[in-house]
């Protein structure tokens, strides 16, 4: 029988399980803000798989990238929009 080759989307929850002691250890903002680059990457799913990544790290804190500079651009907008008026 032929092998199944896990998704993307597998391999990268099976990481995020062996992460959750380091998840139990950060203070309740901290965890906040982890869930919330965890979403980022899971929300980016398709475009994680598009790369053809031996280990899903790579994908992965891509997405968390793209993720951080939309939140500061937005901030970034924002504050002019404040400034102008």
């Amino acid at each position: 029988m032929g092998r199944t080759v896990a998704t993307w989307r597998m391999r990268i929850e099976a990481k995020i399980e062996g992460w959750n002691p380091f998840r139990r250890t950060l203070r309740p903002r901290e965890r906040a803000a982890y869930d919330q680059m965890l979403h980022a990457a899971r929300s980016r799913a398709a475009a994680g798989g598009m790369i053809p990544a031996v280990d899903p790290m790579e994908p992965v804190l891509l997405a968390m990238l793209v993720e951080a500079y939309e939140r500061i651009a937005r901030l970034e907008e924002e504050m002019e929009r404040s400034r102008d008026g």
